[in-house]
């Protein structure tokens, strides 16, 4: 669990996501997703940074939970919605194919000790398929969906991303 210095660091990159996503005319769920990116990304930096395989072990089942539910709720919520939409259903394709890829990495780790030698390049390795996807996502297919979708179905699909990840959270231990 994240100390409350931990909270802020991450709280504080997900505002700065947000800002940056309302400069990208992104709104609704897209802007939510970027403060996500952002608070995770900013744990995920803290753990790599250290040595300490304390700070693994209090912060590993905050990214994971985190990392699991945002992934499942894009999956329900998000995604088969663009998959109805020409100009974005490759980006719902290529969003299921890579969803996959994280949630094998995040069991592989899932299966190694926190002081074995193998943590910290299967957790590299995990980070690197985080920041590939938020850059692709952020760079890419939030601005297509955004422009395919409006503000308007951006505004509805953030409240169904919102209760899709409350039902994620309810079942990812």
């Amino acid at each position: 669990m994240p100390n409350s210095v931990q909270k802020a660091a991450a709280k504080t990159m997900g505002t700065v996501e947000g800002a940056k996503a309302r400069l990208q005319g992104l709104s609704g769920v897209f802007k939510k997703l970027m403060q996500e990116h952002g608070e995770v990304s900013a744990l995920m930096k803290r753990v790599s940074m250290s040595s300490d395989e304390t700070v693994r072990r209090e912060l590993y089942p905050t990214i994971r939970r985190e990392l699991l539910c945002h992934e499942r709720a894009e999956l329900t919520a998000v995604y088969p919605v663009l998959g109805q939409h020409s100009e974005t259903s490759e980006i719902a394709e290529i969003h299921a194919r890579e969803a996959s890829e994280l949630d094998a990495a995040i069991r592989a780790l899932d299966a190694l000790d926190f002081s074995g030698k193998e943590w910290v390049p299967g957790f590299e390795h995990l980070f690197g398929l985080v920041k590939r996807h938020v850059e692709e996502e952020e760079g890419e297919f939030f601005p297509k969906a955004q422009k395919a979708l409006g503000d308007e179905q951006a505004e509805v699909l953030e409240s169904r991303y919102e209760a899709a990840k409350e039902s994620a959270l309810a079942e990812v231990s």
